[in-house]
């Protein structure tokens, strides 16, 4: 199952979707945009192309058409011929025509429709109090040659100022022209610019999906591939990064939990086979060389209590290689067995006082009661029970010239005890504390618990008394119960 952190994980189809979606998204508005600045500039060249340029060339030929009517009213009075006339109507059917044109084109262009309103008066003024008189006179006949320098001189004053006028629109078409030019380069810019922005932004989306994908989803994978790879080559410390989409990561800590499982049985089996290279060198140790040694330290014990006291420094170092044996075997013992519990305290037991018997020349009694093996005793503890039997038998041995011994291992719901008593001489007060009986005091201190050596409270001989508590009195009260 995820975890929270890990639920929290986009998922590999939600960065595949996210990366699509980003670059779809950006390329539709940049498709948007640049097809909006094409179109703008498109109006533009419309706007251009069907307003202005025709508006230039409606006052193009409205200035032609007055013109027209000019040198056809000036040739008619030059001639009287009618057929001088013709320019100058057909003028002004022309002139009649832009006018109207150029009126519905400026019809929102206040500016512009002033200058052509302007025009528009001067030639109708023109037309009706200058050219329309002048045609009627010459009609009626010639005209004298001062009345008609008079007239030209009218005439060329109204009609300037209409060719002014007229230049006057011209212009302001021009810069229409100037300025619609002005704007269709603007929006031409600015569709280029939409599209280059456009483009680094679709490119900038683009390499941003590639380095989230090789982030996010390569990058990952890449890592728990070697990762996979050390785990492969036996490198069962190196740790499964979770890291990328969920899947990967799900994938990870599978990973991970196999390489866990494959450590923990390559612990086990490792562990198992120096527990049993540990467990035959102790068995060895113990069944062989620590007994031997013991049965001889007993036997040196015996031979200087009878024949020769000369044998006491070798009895000592006899006890020394055997404690040295002990701790050895101990610490073999303490590393191949399970922690909180020591197996065999009662066959232990038993080994020891059997060893003992050729030493004391008899055989000691042996009581055990309570749970003793379904006790779990620490290794450590199950070392100090088998010294503290060892140390009181060699006592009874080397000192107290007993005949009988009685060895006691009783197990209660908070306490082990152990008792070794013997009919031997006893304790007198001249004994000064010797090494065994300093060892049993230490290794009961050592426990929390407390020892006992005195003489037996009746009848010769002496009493060891060893008694600590039990760190595992809740386990011991459910055997306890079970046993009932």
């Amino acid at each position: 199952m995820a975890t929270g952190a890990e639920a929290q994980k986009p998922s590999l189809k939600r960065l595949i979707w996210t990366s699509l979606g980003a670059m779809t998204a950006v390329f539709l508005i940049v498709l948007i945009a640049s097809i909006s600045a094409r179109l703008a500039v498109a109006r533009s060249f419309a706007h251009l192309n069907q307003h202005v340029i025709p508006v230039q060339n409606n006052i193009a030929e409205a200035r032609r058409a007055y013109i027209d009517q000019e040198t056809g009213e000036r040739g008619y009075l030059l001639t009287g011929n009618p057929v001088s006339l013709e320019p100058y109507r057909a003028g002004a059917a022309t002139a009649e025509r832009v006018v109207g044109d150029l009126r519905e084109a400026l019809a929102d262009d206040e500016t512009g429709r002033d200058l052509l309103d302007r025009a528009s008066a001067t030639a109708s003024r023109w037309t009706q109090s200058i050219a329309e008189p002048q045609i009627a006179a010459r009609g009626a006949g010639p005209i004298p040659p001062d009345q008609q320098a008079v007239m030209d001189l009218d005439g060329k004053a109204v009609f300037d100022q209409l060719r002014r006028d007229l230049q006057e629109l011209a212009d302001y078409s021009d810069e229409m022209h100037a300025a619609q030019m002005r704007q269709i380069a603007t929006v031409q810019r600015v569709a280029n610019a939409v599209q280059i922005l456009g483009a680094a932004a679709l490119l900038s989306v683009v390499l941003w999906s590639v380095l989230m994908v090789q982030r996010r989803l390569t990058r990952p994978v890449n890592t728990l591939v070697e990762t996979v790879k050390t785990v492969a080559d036996g490198d069962y410390d190196e740790p499964i990064q979770r890291e990328g989409p969920r899947e990967i990561a799900a994938i990870a800590e599978a990973v991970e939990e196999m390489r866990d499982s494959l450590r923990a049985s390559t612990e086990r089996l490792v562990d198992s086979e120096l527990r049993d290279e540990q467990a035959r060198i102790a068995a060895d140790l113990h069944d062989r060389v620590i007994q031997q040694v013991f049965g001889l330290g007993l036997g040196l014990t015996s031979a200087a209590t009878r024949r020769n006291p000369d044998l006491e420094p070798f009895i000592d170092e006899t006890d020394v290689i055997i404690r040295d044996l002990r701790e050895v075997v101990f610490n073999l013992n303490h590393a191949v067995a399970k922690p909180g519990r020591s197996a065999g305290v009662r066959a232990a037991v038993i080994d020891v006082v059997e060893s003992s018997v050729r030493a004391l020349g008899f055989v000691p009694s042996l009581h055990f009661e309570g749970p003793v093996d379904e006790m779990p005793i620490q290794p450590a503890l199950h070392a100090a029970v088998l010294a503290v039997v060892r140390e009181a038998l060699s006592n009874v041995a080397r000192h107290s010239e007993a005949t009988a011994a009685s060895v006691s291992v009783a197990v209660t719901s908070d306490e082990l005890t152990v008792t070794v008593s013997d009919n031997g001489t006893g304790l007198s007060g001249d004994d000064v504390l010797g090494d065994g009986r300093r060892n049993i005091e230490f290794r009961a201190r050592q426990f929390g618990g407390r020892a006992v050596i005195d003489n037996a409270p009746a009848g010769p001989g002496t009493v060891v008394e060893w008694a600590v508590p039990l760190a595992g009195a809740v386990h011991t009260k459910g055997l306890d119960r079970s046993r009932t």
